[in-house]
């Protein structure tokens, strides 16, 4: 543990000094914010908290994706994991300081949106910050999961900025974050269910518009754990410490295990609430 949390606070100050990550884990999400509450939004408080929700899964999408996934292959191609490989780290305390050090940025900057949401633009929350925070933990922790996974598989940089912007694309335009989830036409609600980034966007509606409690997103956030949970374990065993290591069709085989999860889930959401 004391190893772990070390790392955690090593890969604090690294992501800080690497422009993509400090970028994507900091100013991009800030830049959406704004972007949202102010244009889209117009500034009125109950709009601003239709699009508070979404805004922070989007933050959530930059860390899993290009905050920790990305800049886990960019730091193999450069060979700055082989030190650690010669350490006995695990790759299981690797991931989780990475996801832990980019999680621990990010409510930092979530809290700091929540507060301007509430002292400028007067949001209402409909909630408890403490609710907030936990569908934002749950939901974070699955997403930087995922985003895991795919950094194991991909060979190179280029490979893998190909593979990360297609999926930010697909989270992006059919979970709710860029229009609002019932907007969407049915069959995309139907097939948006299936998707990690959706089950939060819905979770942050119905707390703060529906103002249904906690308890009642049980479903929401079993999917996101067990996704999560599933993710991180195929990810630490995919885990591949140097540029040399090509992935195998084997282990994309294996990788296609963290879909079960998501399809269940998604089977599942859609017979709840389709």
């Amino acid at each position: 543990m004391k190893a772990m949390l070390l790392l955690t606070w090593n890969s604090l100050k690294l992501s800080w000094r690497t422009p993509i990550a400090f970028f994507f884990v900091v100013f991009f999400p800030l830049g959406f914010f704004f972007l949202y509450a102010g244009v889209f939004a117009h500034g009125r408080p109950l709009e601003v908290a239709a699009v508070f929700g979404p805004v922070l899964t989007l933050m959530a999408l930059m860390n899993g994706l290009f905050g920790n996934g990305a800049t886990t292959v960019m730091m193999r191609e450069r060979g700055m994991l082989r030190p650690y490989h010669l350490t006995p780290l695990t790759a299981w305390q690797w991931i989780v300081s990475r996801i832990l050090s980019n999680y621990l940025t990010s409510v930092v900057i979530g809290a700091f949106m929540l507060a301007v949401a509430r002292l400028v633009y007067h949001m209402p929350i409909g909630t408890s910050v403490f609710n907030l925070w936990i569908v934002y933990s749950v939901g974070t922790f699955s997403i930087a999961s995922l985003g895991s996974i795919v950094a194991s598989l991909m060979n190179n940089m280029q490979e893998a900025q190909i593979v990360f912007n297609l999926l930010f694309m697909v989270f992006l335009f059919f979970s709710g974050v860029t229009v609002q989830f019932s907007h969407l036409p049915v069959f995309l609600q139907g097939f948006g269910r299936f998707l990690p980034p959706t089950l939060m966007v819905l979770s942050f509606t119905r707390l703060m518009h529906d103002h249904v409690p906690l308890w009642r997103l049980w479903p929401e956030l079993t999917g996101l754990a067990v996704t999560g949970l599933l993710c991180l374990v195929i990810g630490s065993v995919l885990f591949r410490w140097e540029k040399e290591d090509r992935a195998t069709r084997r282990e994309r085989l294996i990788a296609l295990v963290a879909l079960v999860p998501m399809i269940v889930v998604g089977i599942w959401m859609n017979r709840l609430f389709g």
